[in-house]
């Protein structure tokens, strides 16, 4: 978590001295202007607090400040004032858009203080938005994995898309957000409500590399339609939606608005999700790129790269047999998991969760009948201590 503290003011001098006095007790840099800090935030950034000059040229403090919550929202501001802006910086603080304002000339041991206290404000207010974000990310975990053993030819993709997802972000050097991970999780959810005629077609579709758009564009829609009746998931719910409406173009790192984020999170899901189907059809690298673009035609350069990088998983690992009481999370399934009566349960490829392994372990009615579980040896922790004899 930054802890770095950002200073602007357009006295070089002033700034020369708070380096002197500030230096040695915090991580600081430094602006001589709205525009300056405004660069120095988006190139040395984040900052957990922003100290700023209410008089300053072409910018003061308080627009300053307007323009630097919109893009760091999470960043606390403290103002320095002389008593003539009293009446405009009280207004700042009563309308939220900075944390303390202090008068100059002031104290060094009182801007040290104010500086600590910003800097609890800042941990405080992210590690309530971590704990919310991890609440939700775990909620929609355990949902989707009681999903997957319900539908698993739908849900059983959710694992692959979001490394997919997770992978292309990482090359792309985008900013990671969590409602990108949520996004990826519940990006199948919309195919569930399909009536199951339609839902057949689409996968028939899928696997024979003829599948239209309706149904992509319904999915989107009725997934969009559930999720943005949860709170503080509509970012979620729009990408999700958004979808169909993409067109592969979009390489946004640092989104500075939500409907920044909601394009690029849709133009990553759907690139991960097709990519997707179109392994499933035995296409990898420059073919399934090829393919991609007859849907997506503005793919970008970078993206198309992206793909091209991709690890191609590798069917040489021959694996072992591991006892149904013996799986653990994170182990990779070499096989389909059936029941006695062959019903399938679980798709292979799929890294199993803790919810999935309690559901496995419970499949011990003589109708399921599970046997020894196949996984992928490079999955394993410890191959000798659970291999099936």
């Amino acid at each position: 978590m930054s802890q770095r503290i950002l200073f602007v003011d357009d006295e070089q001098s002033l700034l020369n001295g708070i380096e002197r006095r500030l230096g040695g007790l915090f991580e600081l840099a430094t602006a001589n202007s709205g525009d300056q800090a405004l660069l120095t935030m988006e190139q040395q950034g984040p900052f957990s607090v922003v100290i700023t000059d209410m008089r300053m040229p072409k910018m003061n403090g308080v627009q300053f400040v307007k323009e630097a919550r919109s893009r760091a929202p999470d960043t606390v501001y403290i103002m320095l004032t002389g008593n003539q802006d009293q009446a405009t910086a009280i207004q700042a603080l009563n309308e939220g858009h900075v944390f303390r304002f202090l008068t100059k000339p002031c104290d060094s041991n009182e801007l040290i203080k104010a500086i600590e206290a910003a800097q609890r404000q800042h941990q405080l207010v992210t590690s309530e938005k971590e704990l919310l974000q991890q609440t939700f990310y775990g909620a929609v975990g355990v949902l989707t994995d009681v999903l997957e053993l319900s539908l698993p030819d739908i849900f059983s993709r959710t694992q692959r898309v979001q490394d997919i997802a997770r992978l292309l972000q990482q090359a792309l050097g985008l900013e990671d957000h969590w409602e990108y991970k949520l996004a990826t999780r519940l990006g199948l959810l919309g195919f569930a409500l399909l009536p199951e005629e339609e839902r057949m077609n689409y996968e028939a579709g899928v696997r024979q590399g003829t599948s239209t758009d309706d149904h992509f564009r319904r999915a989107a829609a009725m997934g969009q339609r559930l999720i943005e009746r949860i709170p503080r998931l509509k970012t979620v719910a729009q990408i999700i939606g958004m979808q169909p409406d993409v067109d592969g173009s979009a390489v946004i790192q640092i989104p500075r608005t939500e409907n920044a984020k909601a394009v690029m999170g849709a133009t990553l899901l759907r690139t991960a999700m097709q990519y997707d189907d179109l392994t499933r059809q035995g296409l990898y690298g420059t073919a399934a790129i090829e393919e991609l673009r007859r849907t997506l035609p503005c793919l970008s350069a970078e993206m198309a790269e992206a793909l091209n990088e991709l690890p191609i998983e590798e069917d040489a690992d021959e694996g072992v047999d591991v006892n149904v009481m013996d799986l653990e999370a994170g182990m990779v399934l070499l096989d389909d998991v059936l029941t006695g009566d062959g019903v399938l349960l679980i798709r292979k490829g799929r890294r199993l969760t803790w919810t999935i392994v309690e559901r496995l372990r419970s499949s011990r009615l003589p109708a399921e009948g599970l046997q020894p579980i196949r996984i992928r040896q490079s999955s394993i922790k410890s191959p000798e201590a659970l291999a099936y004899k």
